[in-house]
């Protein structure tokens, strides 16, 4: 059979113009021009100065859908399609984006994103995969473990796999669940041969339910744990765990050997309220329980010394520690770690356990439950940490919080809002209800019905000036639903989620003159809707059949 010569199919391009090679000059221009592009997005030129450029989703899908290509598209023609991509993004590093903490904007660790790309590293493993990096996030877990306060060593002292005591994630909601399983195996740890079905009762987690994050609910799920083994216990009026209420919980539990895990939260991401950890720490050693400090908001506060002492006692006592570098430390997403006071917490997810412990083996991946292959994602913090250092940090940390409190002066001053919380460090909430309209409020003995249709009425108006500041790109606010735990807006609610606005201080450029521009927008707004919300709330007083306006949203701030 006489074989055919095959066509030639000749290359528009080499194959160095379509993949690095390092030698190419066109292709350095190229990142020169990407990053170009990033920079245009940092500084608000490729946004049109706005944090945001807003389109709805039915918008986007018009611009970017489009057929799987056929034919090659020149990397020019791919720069332009990502400036039209950060045309349409979200810039939570934009001076007047005060909905959330993460502004990612630290030159240090953009830089150690950017270099980590480049060596696409696999932490999963040490030899043929990640050696400086396997060493480089030990380092920085170390120097984690010493802000906490837990015994730290030098990097040379760490003689095997066993010792390393954290791991980095992908963020507060899987260090949350790591810990929860490490706290599991912890109490029975049966359970890594026979299974959870070996037990005699259902492991049992407690929070204080109304400031718990939704990522211990998930955890319980995804264990197979079940949401109904979580007990929920009372919270203070500042939204901080009730103490007395968590001691009555363990006390009624301490013969069944049911619960495995009490969290404390050290910043709570609706207020940041920060509980009692001392507190806490001591009644779980009482009863023999892990304790898991959630402190993904407030782990920032471990640079300062004096907010950690204000704020974070006890810190040390707790078994884990969830942190969230990309929240409040301007680290780009993803960052986070989950870091144990024992040692050897981790071992018990690993296949090799010898191996682990006689220094043969430093493969991570035998020790990082739920992660496999990931990324050099730590390079980031460890740059940051490096360029700023402890001292510096701890005075960005401070100056923030005066930041904070300076927002919470103009906001309580302007009249046109309820505060539910005192501004602990960063993060506070409210809702649009007048002073005025409230002292008339005041003068009448209501109903519960009425009191529901003000309530209903306090979210209309909050959620629509909230949503019209998010689409007019000038202020950005978060928004979701929160119990008037301190029955502020005196409705003796306490049982009812209001929609509440919610800002947050957590860039470092923020400076009183641009917090005060920013607010002008919101105050705007607050100024115009106050005619229209007294001629409701009045309606609503004087008339039985008088239904005001329901607020209806989409996404999880409207979701019960």
């Amino acid at each position: 059979m006489k074989i055919k010569k095959a066509n030639k199919v000749p290359f528009i391009t080499s194959l160095e113009d379509d993949f690095l090679s390092g030698k190419n000059k066109k292709q350095k221009k190229l990142f020169n021009e990407v990053i170009d592009a990033g920079f245009d997005f940092y500084s608000g030129k490729q946004r049109d100065q706005k944090f945001l450029v807003y389109r709805t989703p039915d918008e986007l899908k018009e611009v970017f859908a489009e057929a799987m290509p056929e034919d090659s598209t020149d990397l020019p023609s791919i720069i332009n399609y990502l400036r039209l991509i950060g045309h349409y993004s979200i810039s939570q590093s934009d001076l007047s984006y005060l909905a959330f903490p993460d502004s990612g904007n630290s030159i240090a660790a953009l830089l150690g994103d950017i270099y980590g790309k480049f060596l696409n590293q696999n932490l999963i493993a040490f030899d043929r995969s990640a050696p400086a990096a396997t060493i480089i996030e030990i380092q920085l877990i170390e120097w984690l473990r010493a802000l906490i306060g837990y015994e730290s060593k030098e990097l040379k002292q760490i003689e095997n796999l066993a010792e390393v005591s954290g791991m980095c994630t992908t963020g507060g909601h899987m260090s949350n669940h790591v810990a929860t399983l490490s706290a599991l195996n912890c109490k029975y740890p049966q359970i890594k041969k026979d299974g959870l079905s070996s037990l005699d009762h259902s492991p049992k987690i407690v929070l204080a339910g109304k400031i718990g994050h939704y990522s211990y609910g998930a955890a319980m799920h995804h264990l197979g744990l079940g949401n109904a083994n979580i007990i929920n216990t009372d919270s203070n009026d500042d939204f901080t765990t009730n103490i007395d209420a968590l001691e009555n919980v363990l006390e009624q539990h301490k013969d069944k050997n049911d619960i495995f895990m009490v969290v404390a939260v050290a910043g709570n991401c609706r207020t940041t309220g920060i509980d009692n950890i001392a507190s806490i720490a001591k009644i779980c050693k009482k009863y023999g329980i892990w304790l898991h400090v959630d402190a993904c908001h407030g782990g920032s506060l471990l640079f300062s010394d004096k907010l950690k002492k204000r704020y974070l006692m006890g810190i040390e006592e707790a078994d884990s520690v969830a942190l969230d570098p990309h929240k409040g430390l301007f680290v780009a997403y993803p960052c986070s770690f989950v870091l144990f006071k024992k040692r050897d917490t981790l071992v018990t997810f690993t296949r090799y356990e010898k191996e682990a412990r006689n220094g043969e083996s430093w493969d991570l991946g035998y020790i990082t439950p739920f992660l496999g292959s990931r990324g050099f994602e730590s390079l980031k913090l460890m740059l940051l940490i490096k360029h700023l250092g402890k001292k510096r940090l701890s005075e960005i940390t401070e100056k923030r919080q005066g930041d904070a409190l300076y927002v919470e002066s103009l906001i309580a001053k302007s009249g046109y809002f309820v505060l539910f919380n005192d501004m602990t460090f960063y993060r506070m909430a409210f809702v649009y209800y007048p002073n005025k309209i409230r002292k008339q409020v005041s003068k009448f003995t209501l109903s519960d019905e009425t009191n529901q249709k003000i309530i209903n009425c306090i979210d209309h108006y909050t959620h629509t000036i909230n949503s019209e500041l998010y689409k007019e790109g000038d202020i950005c606010l978060d928004e979701f639903k929160l119990h008037d735990i301190g029955n502020q807006t005196a409705t003796n609610a306490k049982e009812t989620r209001f929609y509440v606005m919610s800002i947050t201080t957590g860039n470092p450029l923020l400076t009183n003159e641009n917090l005060k521009r920013s607010l002008s927008f919101l105050f705007k707004k607050a100024k115009r809707y106050e005619s229209a919300m007294g001629k409701d709330i009045v309606s609503i007083i004087k008339s039985d059949t008088y239904a005001p306006k329901v607020t209806k949203t989409y996404g999880p701030a409207g979701w019960n």
